[in-house]
């Protein structure tokens, strides 16, 4: 056999492996644009900035696990002149949709821009409030936190209410989301909390107890470390079958039971929605013999073991 023969049967096995790699990097290609990048639909907010490089955000959504390779996006973003349209704000993805949707959710002008934040000790309907003034349906949001049978299936507990474990934080929530998919998402804040502290996410009557407390801490305490002082006033007076008598629940009127000075022990449910701050101080209250405590004009708080220390310290500090 010639030599030029036999070059022309190299080049064209050559060829035809060329030919056969860029058919099955086609394919491959191709079958990443239309495969999931996971099963499991899981939400995921990216916040793009102005001017921020296509890699830069690429990046950004490989390590969040909402595409699978940033290398084949970067080409299919480039090669089909989408990169320059990339709109920058809040946008939402799911773990499970292909990068054709994913593209598709970088250059939609319908960005993803709800912010919603609850700062620690808002009541139900002050949440309520909040979410109304962002366009949200109020009175179905207070519906689902009041609602038994959501609030028994969520907490294994026999509650009326998911007052208490609406949990603060900063949201973002989708404008579209249906009202019991936003309650249980502050609800699953308040589990992933509770982990923190128990290391488990089994709700108990011991745990709502501790809500309940946690509750009137976030209400008398503005810092952190009187918090678990006054929770240990509380199991104090708990303790001595003394009248609470918190002054956050003299809003209350003299014949309901959430008054605790007209009525001994606790609320029969949280009184508001405390921050994580304020559930750790009712799981880890301080060892004291402390049964008072006043707060001064300037939020710092003083604490006393007797009724007469505590009226010295109240014409002291606050006449």
């Amino acid at each position: 056999m010639s030599k030029l023969k036999t070059l022309l049967i190299a080049n064209l096995i050559l060829s035809f492996i060329v030919f056969a790699f860029i058919i099955f990097t086609i394919f491959k290609f191709n079958s990443f644009l239309n495969s999931k990048a996971s099963n499991v639909h899981k939400r995921i907010v990216i916040r793009i900035k102005k001017n921020q490089s296509p890699r830069s955000i690429i990046k950004t959504l490989k390590e969040k696990g909402v595409i699978s390779r940033s290398d084949w996006f970067y080409y299919y973003l480039k090669f089909t002149g989408l990169a320059p349209k990339i709109k920058a704000g809040l946008h939402m993805f799911y773990t499970d949709l292909t990068p054709k949707e994913v593209a598709k959710e970088l250059i939609s002008s319908n960005v993803y821009a709800t912010k919603i934040t609850i700062i620690p000790g808002l009541t139900a309907k002050k949440i309520a409030l909040i979410l109304k003034k962002k366009g949200f349906n109020s009175d179905a949001f207070l519906d689902i936190v009041d609602n038994k049978t959501i609030a028994k299936k969520l907490t294994g507990l026999n509650i009326t209410s998911l007052e208490g474990f609406l949990f603060p934080d900063t949201y973002l929530i989708a404008k579209d989301e249906k009202m019991e998919q936003v309650v249980c998402i502050l609800f699953s804040n308040y589990l992933k909390h509770l982990t923190k502290i128990k290391n488990s996410q089994k709700i108990t009557k011991d745990d709502y107890k501790k809500l309940i407390i946690a509750s009137i801490i976030q209400k008398e305490a503005t810092d952190k470390n009187d918090m678990a002082v006054v929770a240990s006033v509380i199991y104090n007076r708990l303790k001595k079958n003394m009248p609470l008598q918190m002054d956050s629940t003299k809003i209350y009127p003299d014949n309901s039971s959430f008054n605790t000075y007209t009525h001994k022990g606790l609320p029969p449910q949280p009184i508001c929605n405390p921050g994580f701050d304020a559930i750790f101080a009712a799981y880890n209250p301080k060892k004291t013999n402390y049964l008072y405590f006043i707060s001064k004009k300037d939020g710092s708080m003083v604490f006393s073991k007797t009724f007469r220390q505590h009226n010295i310290n109240i014409r002291k500090y606050l006449k």
